[in-house]
């Protein structure tokens, strides 16, 4: 069986959806985090720079999509035919998309223009995105976004509106509302997710 390590800062950030698929599939893991005081002695060690970094049997591999994909594959999370893997894909693009509207919110300094990206966000990019998994879910009609199961997708998408989009934009959307509490209360998941610290990018 292999042994798999995931290396990043304490936070949540681009490896919470590597700690879910982990954490719901009950695989054991290292879950190897560290402060921001010790990444300039980490940075040099990493393939790329940059993390989260898995490492598998000793192998690290780098950038977030890469590692959920691979994980999502080989704990049998990404469908279960060639169509159900392109929703999973489709799915998982779309929360891709929504990430770049949180972390450049994130990244501003200027509490004006922050003030103004959150406003934006919450008034036109979510609930464009949470429309777009409205309607995947009324398709489907199973409660999850991809078969008749918990999948990738779900975890993805409840990772992305975990973050920053507020419940009064949740709200608006009562599938998406549904499936965030239907995993947020999922047996393998309600316990670590109760736990967790606060979100931070």
């Amino acid at each position: 069986m292999s042994t798999y390590k995931l290396i990043y800062f304490d936070i949540r950030g681009k490896a919470e959806l590597t700690r879910l698929i982990f954490t719901y599939q009950g695989h054991e893991y290292e879950d190897s985090r560290f402060s921001m005081d010790q990444w300039p002695e980490i940075k040099p060690k990493m393939p790329f720079g940059q993390v989260p970094v898995l490492e598998v049997d000793g192998k690290m591999f780098s950038e977030s999509v890469a590692i959920n994909n691979f994980l999502a594959r080989k704990f049998g999370l990404y469908g279960s035919t060639d169509f159900e893997m392109v929703e999973v894909d489709q799915v998982v693009g779309i929360t891709q998309d929504m990430w770049k509207f949180i972390v450049d919110w994130v990244h501003e300094n200027d509490e004006t223009k922050k003030a103004a990206l959150q406003k934006e966000n919450e008034e036109k990019h979510f609930p464009k995105y949470l429309d777009f998994f409205e309607k995947i879910l009324k398709t489907n009609d199973t409660g999850f976004y991809v078969g008749k199961q918990l999948s990738y997708a779900d975890l993805a998408v409840f990772d992305a509106l975990d973050i920053e989009v507020p419940d009064s934009v949740v709200d608006q959307f009562p599938l998406v509302k549904a499936n965030r509490e239907r995993v947020r209360t999922n047996d393998k998941l309600k316990d670590y997710i109760a736990s967790r610290k606060e979100a931070t990018v």
